[in-house]
């Protein structure tokens, strides 16, 4: 017989093994959708995506639950401390499928951060296009905004009358 402290950290794994992997699917669903500039399944797949960091934010405070559990073995600051250092049967089993899940989720962070910086770049990609067109308009890198001497193009909307 398990220990049922062990069964409720066996079901809260499950649980955020769903989020993440619904939440890489909802990911890859965003990228080709912002590769193929579909605007509505950008949207919608959006939404899926704040729904599933909303459920992962929810499982961190039940994380936290199961940590403070008065059935918990031992006290510690993440489940896989107190899986490997309880010694019941099957904890070494768990914590491995912590650490998978840990690794999973790192994973998950770094392509967010690069869906962000891939949005965050087409979306400014009609400005950079406006500034060529407008006489004498601002173009300079993305994160030079900020100082003071952004590189200003002679093209402007020269650049048709040239072409002609």
């Amino acid at each position: 017989m398990t220990h049922p402290w062990l069964d409720r950290v066996a079901q809260y794994l499950d649980l955020l093994q769903q989020c993440i992997e619904k939440l890489n699917e909802t990911m890859d669903e965003t990228r080709l959708g912002t590769t193929q500039l579909n605007a509505p399944s950008v949207e919608s797949s959006t939404v899926v995506l704040t729904r599933c960091l909303e459920e992962l934010e929810r499982l961190i405070a039940d994380r936290q639950l199961l940590l403070h559990d008065p059935e918990a073995p031992l006290s510690g600051v993440s489940l896989r401390d107190v899986l490997n250092r309880c010694g019941l049967a099957g904890s070494d089993g768990l914590a491995v499928r912590c650490q998978k899940l840990s690794n999973d989720v790192d994973l998950s962070r770094e392509r967010a951060v690069a869906l962000f910086v891939c949005q965050f770049h087409l979306g400014e990609m009609a400005s950079h296009l406006l500034g060529i067109l407008r006489n004498g308009g601002d173009f300079g890198a993305t994160y030079e905004r900020g100082k003071s001497e952004i590189k200003r193009s002679g093209s402007g909307s020269s650049i048709f009358n040239k072409a002609a």
